[in-house]
């Protein structure tokens, strides 16, 4: 169900005004469009804005030059950074900026059919200054050098190259999946290089990013009203370190039977079907958690065959909402529900949140931009307002949660231009906002109820991350839905995502048997794995032995995922990591965007093509071990690496490393601790791995090729298992 798009021409120029003839005045950059200012954040960030940007107080400069650690910030001519006499970040301005008459000039492709009125027209690049956009409005531009070859990552998750490079995108949340332009469920106005630098523009109104496109060496950011970014300084690391420091992290990971197996379709259409699915799991002794009930849990659904929301069972279907859930516990389940923020009107939950609704510019109430939920007249509670925010929060307690052990909350980018929320924003202004505040409702929602803390939600915007977790919506049932899919989570976690998921199989069409299982071998190697999609996805029905072989994997990696989980909240990095946030200085990694680290010691590399039994592999620096043969690998270079059988994929381990399994098949994730848990020791001689599990925190030690465990409770069984 597409939502409106944005419009890329309201980003077009039709004049211009660089900030030229700059000068240092009052502490902040001067020039003909008006001031510049800086302030330091911490030693790694520096804040560049207008003097009118939301909540910016300028820092006091005797001269125009910061020096922060290891950084000299240098203003004048322009802004230049430098660290041990090498630049690391420098804005743009093309030569003959600097050297008139040295080049001919440049008519950059914003501009439309622009007649120059002054003699400075005749230049028309865009670099920093004052832009006035096609529908009238005055925007500010930024620019940014970029050298030859140099990668640029971020932007949120899109299903496109992971380095976005070459591209051009505007931030804007749509439920138009799974292509390389701009269209995403989750925008994030945030993008890195591994040169050492990182821009987060502090607004969640629509951004313009030319990544390189009309001008291979420069990066064009165009914003409305004031200018106002977060310039990030270090590794990719240090870069998301910086970022978490101003948007948030998790707390803790989600809860630990969340890392099971999800089983959903699109959609099991009564209480009888549920149990009948989740008995043939434990029958067939397929390891599972979570059973997934989409919109036909709600009579709303079945009454107007419209994605509006009323929170009532629909009892012909499903007659004792409580028995179910009794049930679903009784053999180990837990009960995901279906809803989204779009209230069907003439419901006792519209009745109930009606006052709280956001009002339209055009007079009543605000409506979804989004097919059949315009057309049934839908409202949208208006989580700016703080008592709407509490008032949605109550009504997932009374109506959801008592039933539910997570919600998946699906939309929430439809958000109409003519909306007038209750804080001030404009429609477009919340556009991209108002998803951020409906994960996080849903999650502390949650919290408030259950004691812990999950939102399986799709929409988001920059911060999203804190209320994990996202999954990467409605991709196709092909190899290209696969591929797009393992990019899309690799591009949101490098956009600073911790935890992440995506439908294996698809969502769109019915996969073949070896599309699915390779779709699942790659979902049980990211932090959550679920099946979904418009037809069947029980993995017995598609290459049962081969699909049962991945499921047991991933629960026997449970302890490994877990423990990871919670060092990457504590140690503020991605669970699931691109290869260029862990190999900054390797240019062999840059464009690499079907592999990538599950945590900080498993290498990934999902089989995408159809009838393939193996893969070329690019090895990082070091040794590396495969994980099912046991055979050996010197990194630093392309590999191929084949296996004789279909449950097989890429998964190496690196030397050196200790993996925590668990010693026991199980059905579902066990209550407690992990135990018995095998501590499996690859080619080790010296290493101190950290060993998370709720209330642990333990590790594993090895000198000399022998390891020991320190601080592990007596409740935890385990045992250490050497190779080579």
């Amino acid at each position: 169900m597409p939502t409106f798009r944005f419009d890329e021409s309201k980003f077009r120029a039709v004049s211009f005004l660089p900030s030229s003839n700059r000068a240092f005045v009052d502490s902040c950059i001067a020039s003909d469009a008006g001031r510049i200012c800086v302030s330091q954040v911490s030693e790694r960030t520096i804040r560049i804005a207008e003097p009118e940007a939301r909540d910016f107080k300028a820092q006091q400069l005797g001269s125009p030059e910061l020096v922060t650690g290891d950084y000299r910030v240098q203003l004048l001519p322009h802004i230049r950074v430098t660290r041990g006499g090498v630049t690391i970040f420098e804005e743009w301005e093309p030569d003959d900026r600097l050297v008139r008459g040295a080049n001919r000039t440049w008519v950059d492709p914003l501009f439309l059919d622009v007649k120059p009125t002054e003699s400075w027209l005749n230049y028309r690049t865009i670099v920093t200054g004052k832009v006035t956009c096609a529908d009238g409005r005055v925007c500010s531009s930024f620019t940014v050098s970029l050298r030859p070859g140099e990668p640029l990552y971020g932007l949120g998750e899109h299903f496109g190259h992971i380095n976005k490079r070459g591209g051009e995108f505007i931030t804007w949340a749509a439920d138009a999946p799974s292509t390389p332009n701009y269209a995403t469920y989750v925008p994030v106005p945030f993008i890195w290089s591994p040169r050492g630098w990182g821009l987060l523009v502090n607004t969640y109104s629509p951004v313009y990013f030319d990544l390189g496109k009309s001008s291979y060496d420069r990066l064009l950011i165009m914003v409305r009203g004031p200018l106002d970014l977060y310039l990030f300084l270090g590794s990719p690391k240090e870069i998301l370190a910086e970022l978490y420091r101003l948007t948030g992290t998790p707390k803790a990971p989600p809860p630990k039977w969340s890392y099971g197996f999800w089983q959903s379709k699109c959609a099991y259409y009564s209480q009888d079907e549920v149990l009948s699915v989740a008995r043939e799991l434990r029958s067939r002794g397929y390891p599972a958690d979570v059973i997934h009930i989409d919109p036909p849990w709600e009579g709303n659904w079945k009454k107007y065959r419209c994605d509006t929301i009323d929170l009532e069972w629909d009892t012909s279907a499903f007659p004792d909402p409580k028995g179910l859930v009794d049930e679903l516990h009784r053999m180990g389940f837990r009960l995901s529900l279906w809803m989204n923020p779009y209230i069907e009107p003439g419901t006792r939950l519209w009745a109930r949140l009606e006052k709280y609704m956001v009002k339209s510019k055009l007079g009543g109430l605000a409506t979804p931009a989004a097919d059949c939920q315009r057309r049934e007249g839908a409202g949208i509670v208006d989580l700016t307002d703080p008592e709407g925010f509490r008032a949605f929060k109550e009504a997932l307690k009374d109506l959801v949660l008592p039933y539910a052990d997570v919600i998946k909350a699906d939309y929430g980018e439809a958000v109409p231009e003519e909306a007038d929320f209750r804080n001030g924003m404009s429609g477009e202004e919340a556009h991209n906002y108002y998803p951020l505040l409906y994960m996080k409702a849903v999650y502390e929602a949650t919290v408030e109820a259950k004691g812990y803390g999950i939102v399986w939600g799709r929409s988001g915007s920059t911060g999203v991350w804190a209320y994990p977790l996202n999954w990467g919506g409605d991709v196709p049932s092909s190899w290209e839905g696969l591929r797009q899919a393992i990019r899309g989570l690799l591009s949101y976690h490098a956009s600073g995502a911790f935890f992440g998921s995506f439908d294996v199989g698809g969502f769109i069409g019915r996969p073949s048997d070896e599309l699915y299982l390779r779709f699942l071998q790659a979902g049980v190697t990211v932090s959550h794995v679920r099946a979904h999609g418009v037809t069947d996805r029980e993995p017995w029905k598609y290459s049962p032995k081969e699909t049962l072989a991945a499921l047991k994997l991933r629960y026997r990696l449970l302890p490994y995922l877990y423990s990871e989980s919670w060092r990457s909240v504590e140690e503020r990095v991605p669970l699931v990591r691109p290869l260029p946030l862990e190999h900054p200085d390797d240019p062999n990694v840059y464009d690499i965007d079907d592999e990538f680290y599950l945590g900080s010691s498993l290498l990934v590399a999902p089989i995408v093509e159809e009838g393939q039994r193996g893969r070329g592999v690019y090895l990082p620096e070091g040794r590396w071990i495969d994980y099912f043969t046991g055979r050996e690998y010197e990194g630093g270079r392309w590999v191929t690496i084949s296996y004789d059988s279909l449950d097989r994929f890429p998964l190496l381990v690196k030397e050196g490393s200790v993996i925590p399994l668990l010693g026991v098949e199980v059905d579902h994730v066990p209550d407690g601790r992990f135990s018995p848990v095998e501590f499996h020791a690859f080619k080790v001689t010296e290493a101190d791995y950290p060993y998370y599990d709720d209330g642990v925190r333990a590790t594993v030690r090895c000198r000399g090729g022998t390891c020991s465990a320190e601080g592990m409770p007596a409740d935890v069984k385990y045992t250490f298992v050497y190779h080579g």
